[in-house]
């Protein structure tokens, strides 16, 4: 198992075919049980969430900090 710089590398995802490399971004984002992946990338937007995580632009999450 290829093992991620930043995380322990537990989760692998194949679900961007147009850009495999976002993937990681995915991944990352399970094993750090985060609540959003904030992103200006059209491929990991497109998904809108991805088991129960929210993946927005930045307006939209700075939008959503402000509002508490």
């Amino acid at each position: 198992m290829e093992r991620s710089l930043i995380t322990g590398g537990h989760y692998k995802f194949d679900k961007i075919a147009d850009d495999p490399t976002d993937d990681m971004f995915l991944a990352c984002a399970m094993e750090a049980k985060a609540d959003y992946i904030v992103s200006r990338d059209p491929h990991l937007r497109n998904l809108k969430h991805f088991h129960g995580i929210k993946i927005i632009d930045v307006k939209a999450f700075v939008e959503r900090v402000r509002k508490g």
